[in-house]
This record gives structure tokens, C-alpha cells and sequence, in this order.
């Protein structure tokens, strides 16, 4: 059985959507709902793969997502479903830690000690709001795509995390292993989302799948080809040696930290640190990668990997 983020093709058309201005849709990583004038912009994630400072996460990768939408992460709302009380003053830590990083503040949540669980699960709701809408159906064939970030870098900092002693018995020195360690402080994009928005036609973080399904969303949610060159993306020297050590793709590895600006003036974004990776074309919707094309989704690499090590979940 395969675990991880599903296609939402197979069940949006059967919810009562509606109420929103941008509803839920491939790669529209918020809605936008429109309250007196002004947009009240909605995100929503679980934490589900990592043990490690899963509070901490799970507000960052929410608000991240806010973030693509040009505007800072104002409010949180936050579920701890808990495997044991143990975790709650560490997971509570990490909300606190994240909250005082963004400078957004929680006005909500539940939290329960939950039957059957093995590790704790964190989903956390963020809000914000917006004078203006940034969404994909805006992008148009010839567009940029510039990157922000470097890809699998929560993907590289929870397995610097959970496989310390099999990455040093694989011969990676520990040296990298514990630089991978404070990637944490990596993974929230609102200082560079804030300073990229205005020439931004859309934003799009890349999440589950790495940086690969990423731009793949973007292909299939304006139905044009995304066209871009591998030896462009660039990857950080403790992803390259770790996952080449357990033997995992760095771009279908799971990369909060890295997101993707489609603009039409590239120029003004490389100057703020982007990289420009590709472009648009009229063609079949699909991802291609160096003249080979992908149109289905990429398996989640961590979750791939650590099915196979703890013998399927």
C-alpha cells in the first residue's frame, strides 16, 4: 500500500466546495475567502513522518504555505493528536519556537492523547489576510520559474535527525551530519517570500514529492509544459552526501524550505537570491526534466524510504 499525500483528482468533485475566491485545486497551496474587502487567506497541513520537533514543523510548513501567497502568517490553529503525554512539553516547545520566529500567535486547537498512534501527529491551520490574489490560473505559457531555497532540505534535516547512526555507519561524517541537524532554522520562507511577492504571478512551495512534484503541480494546474534543467537546481553538499548514502532522490524528497516563483521578470529575482530553473511552453501538461517527461506523481521519498526501513507501515 502506498502512504503519503494524495491525488486530490480523485475526490475534490464529490465536496461541496464553494464561498472561496480561490478554492481547492492542484498546486493552489491556499484558499482565499473574501471578508468585508479584504481576503482571509486559509492553509491547513499535518505532521506525520517525523518525530523530531513535530510541533515546531508543523507550524512552519502551515505557514509557509500562507506565505506563498505574498502575505505574512498572522494567526494559528493547532491539533495535537499524541501518542503519550511525554510529548506534549516538547511538541508545545516547538509551536512556541515556530510562533516567536513568524511572530504570528495561536488562537486555537485541540490536544488529546490518541489510541494506536506511534508518533504524534500535528496539524496545524494558519491564517492571514490579503488586499490581493496570487493564483496559478494567472500564469501564462513563456512565464519563468525561479527557485528560492535549496530542495530536500526538511526532507535532509529529518534523516540527519532519525538515522544519525546509520548514516555514520554508511561513512558520512558527523561533522555533515550535525550541520544537516539545524537545517531546521532553513525551512521557514516568510523573510524571502516577503521579499520576492511583488514580482510574483504565483508561489508555489515545494512540500511532499520534493522539488519535482512541485513544478509538476504547477504543469498541471495550467495545463502547460514546465521545462526545466536539472543542473540548475541546486542542492546543498549535506543532501547530496545524505541521500546518496541511503540511496534517495533528492528532488522527490521532501523539501519545506524551497519554493518556486512564476514571474515574468526573472531578472529582479535573481538578483534576490533566486535561481531561474525554466519556463513555460504550450504543450502537453507535464514535467520535463532534461528532455524526459513526467506526468504522473512522484512518490514522497521519505515516506518511501522509511516504509522500507521499518519493514511497510
Amino acid at each position: 500500500m502506498r502512504f503519503g499525500k494524495l491525488n486530490p483528482k480523485a475526490f475534490l468533485h464529490r465536496l461541496p466546495i464553494g464561498n472561496c475566491v480561490v478554492c481547492p485545486g492542484i498546486g493552489e497551496d491556499d484558499a482565499y475567502v473574501k471578508v468585508e474587502g479584504e481576503y482571509l487567506v486559509i492553509h491547513s497541513d499535518p505532521i506525520t513522518e517525523t518525530g523530531k520537533d513535530a510541533g515546531y514543523l508543523s507550524v512552519v510548513v502551515a505557514c509557509n504555505d500562507v506565505n506563498m501567497k505574498g502575505v505574512e502568517c498572522k494567526s494559528i490553529i493547532t491539533t495535537l493528536l499524541l501518542h503519550d503525554e511525554e510529548s506534549l512539553s516538547p511538541v508545545i516547545e516547538g509551536i512556541s519556537e515556530a510562533c516567536n520566529i513568524l511572530k504570528c500567535k495561536v488562537v486555537g486547537g485541540h490536544t488529546e492523547l490518541t489510541k494506536g498512534l506511534d508518533r504524534d501527529i500535528v496539524v496545524t491551520t494558519a491564517f492571514s489576510f490579503s488586499n490581493h490574489v496570487l493564483r496559478l490560473s494567472d500564469v501564462r505559457e513563456n512565464d519563468y520559474i525561479v527557485l528560492f531555497g535549496n530542495p530536500g532540505i526538511e526532507g535532509t534535516w529529518i534523516l540527519a535527525n532519525e538515522y544519525e547512526d546509520k548514516l555514520s555507519r554508511l561513512g558520512v561524517s558527523r561533522n555533515l551530519i550535525e550541520r544537516a541537524k539545524r537545517f531546521k532554522y532553513l525551512i521557514p520562507v516568510q523573510d524571502k517570500a516577503m521579499k520576492v511577492k511583488d514580482y510574483a504571478i504565483s508561489m508555489h512551495d515545494a512540500t511532499e514529492g520534493g522539488i519535482y512534484q512541485a513544478l509538476l503541480e504547477v504543469a498541471q494546474a495550467t495545463n502547460l509544459r514546465v521545462v526545466v534543467e536539472k543542473e540548475k537546481i541546486p542542492l546543498l553538499e549535506e543532501t547530496v552526501e545524505i541521500t546518496k548514502a541511503l540511496n534517495i532522490n533528492p528532488y522527490t524528497l521532501i523539501s519545506s524550505g524551497a519554493f518556486i516563483v512564476i514571474t515574468r521578470d526573472y531578472e529582479k529575482l535573481t538578483r534576490l537570491g533566486g535561481v531561474l530553473i525554466g519556463k513555460l511552453k504550450r504543450d502537453t501538461p507535464a514535467l520535463e526534466v532534461n528532455g524526459e517527461v513526467y506526468t504522473e506523481d512522484f512518490e514522497e521519498e521519505l515516506v518511501r524510504f522509511e516504509g522500507y526501513n521499518n519493514g511497510g507501515r
